[in-house]
């Protein structure tokens, strides 16, 4: 944030530096605000912290996401400019509260004691760094924020109407804002955004998966961004399975696939909620075993598992090394994983992935591709290049889709050992789907179970998992706990008729 200042720190007297830099403070925070509008035909309202509200607008025929923040008075302006300059650190309302008393100015205090709420709010939207998008960031029904030097409109993808895509926002930012805030993002994650690198992509510290281009260099509509934000917490499968995202039996059989250390592909569209079910499998994982996830952009949050995450590293320059999926793959070979996950395979590194799995090793990988027959094309075309011989290696293939908001487990199949597809789940099938049909169908845990052990595994299992939905166990913490027991069950037992002698 005070990037240009510190370069001018040299060449300023202490005063005139503080001048300065409470000039581009005061200008920043009025720049920032975003105006009010009136004249609304709002089909929903709701409240974001007690601070923030938020109405989704009808506007003739589109919808709008219209952000109300507290009214920016004079006086408020100024402590905020006052505490921040004083001490820009503050992470709690704490922190403000004794940096004020510090400060020993009347106005000030007085001024917050008469809008405590105001103060707070301008303070940490001030230290974010987020500039203007701070309100959106704040909303945890935001999933997607972007916006471009040419359009103006900041645009957003909300949860609850994901069924309609990108709607306007009454941020409306001029072309010298959008390149400020682009080039802030680009230094909160690290990354060197300039003219002669135009391009960047990374992670804020706060999670939030950025995309940035800068000036006109490569985008036609200017300097742009998009900002996917990630979810306040892991979705564990308990809760994919309570909102219907996923049958109870399903998840039973993927579970058993995942113990027998096979190898699972989920494919879908975009936003289709690949990446979810991927986390949320995660969750099933015992937690004496060693998962290591491999991305290109952070996106996975962990795992009931021992987690060991990897991260792809970019050179922007000759003296850094290139670190790819690839190089992270062999690399993760010899960390004596039990399950190694790649968030989204695109080239070779899929070959190794088929290797490890050769070699014991449990996989979890998505893909983009909304049919089985699309994925395998997927994966045997350049620059993936699997051997067709190789794909029997793949035990199941699961199809996320997004129907008109809702995302869901559409198809499950398995791949044979001589590559034939078998449909084992359609959830457009009926209500007629049950433990018996994956016993029917499975080829792959017939290889390595008789069918009166599946049938009590798969029955064992989805009984398991539906008594914790039940009981509202969706906390991963606490899921953790009981596949712990679930797993160690026979030591437990041993341990209580100890205890009982």
């Amino acid at each position: 944030m005070f990037f240009q200042l510190l370069k001018l720190k040299p060449f300023l007297n202490k005063n005139k530096h503080l001048v300065l830099m409470k000039e581009i403070l005061e200008s920043m925070v009025k720049t920032d605000y975003v105006r009010p509008r009136g004249n609304l035909n709002p089909i929903q309202q709701y409240t974001v912290r007690d601070t923030l509200l938020v109405y989704i607008n009808r506007d003739r025929n589109r919808l709008e996401y219209i952000v109300v923040e507290p009214e920016l008075k004079p006086g408020v302006e100024e402590a905020v400019l006052t505490i921040y300059m004083e001490n820009p650190n503050c992470m709690s309302n704490y922190c403000i509260e004794k940096t004020i008393r510090r400060l020993n100015d009347e106005e000030i205090y007085n001024t917050y004691v008469n809008n405590p709420i105001e103060i707070n709010y301008y303070y940490q939207k001030l230290r974010s760094g987020y500039g203007p998008l701070y309100p959106l960031i704040l909303d945890p029904r935001i999933e997607e924020i972007s916006g471009n030097s040419m359009d103006k409109y900041v645009q957003v993808i909300h949860r609850d109407y994901t069924w309609y895509g990108w709607m306007n926002t009454n941020l409306v930012l001029e072309e010298g804002e959008i390149d400020r805030l682009v080039l802030g993002l680009a230094r909160r994650s690290g990354k060197h955004l300039s003219l002669a690198y135009p391009l960047a992509e990374g992670l804020t510290p706060e999670g939030m998966r950025i995309s940035l281009t800068y000036g006109w260099e490569v985008s036609r509509k200017g300097s742009s961004f998009t900002v996917r934000k990630k979810p306040p917490r892991i979705i564990s499968i308990t809760e994919l399975v309570d909102d219907n995202v996923v049958d109870a039996a399903i998840v039973s059989y993927l579970w058993l696939i995942l113990e027998l250390k096979g190898f699972i592909v989920i494919g879908g569209g975009m936003s289709s909620g690949k990446t979810t079910l991927l986390q949320a499998l995660l969750t099933l994982i015992p937690p004496t075993r060693r998962v290591v996830t491999i991305e290109d952009t952070p996106e996975i949050m962990g795992s009931t598992g021992i987690w060991d995450p990897l991260t792809e590293r970019m050179a922007i320059n000759d003296n850094e090394a290139n670190i790819d999926m690839y190089k992270l793959l062999k690399f993760s070979l010899r960390r004596r994983a039990d399950y190694i996950v790649v968030g989204e395979v695109r080239g070779r590194e899929a070959r190794l992935l088929v290797q490890a799995s050769r070699l014991g090793h449990g996989i979890l990988t998505t893909i983009h591709g909304e049919s089985a027959e699309s994925i395998i094309e997927r994966l045997i075309a350049p620059p993936i290049s699997i051997p067709k011989k190789l794909l029997s290696n793949i035990w199941s293939i699961v199809i996320m889709e997004n129907n008109n908001g809702r995302r869901i487990v559409s198809k499950v199949y398995e791949i044979d050992r001589r590559l034939n597809i078998v449909e084992i789940y359609n959830n457009r099938g009926g209500s007629g789907f049950s433990i018996e049909d994956i016993v029917d169908k499975t080829n792959r845990l017939k290889e390595l179970l008789d069918d009166e052990t599946l049938r009590i595994e798969l029955t064992g299992r989805t009984v398991f998992i539906q008594q914790l939905v039940n009981k509202g166990v969706f906390s991963t913490d606490v899921l953790a706990e009981e596949i712990t027991k679930y797993y160690y069950r026979e030591l437990f037992v041993e341990e209580e008729a100890r205890d009982g002698k």
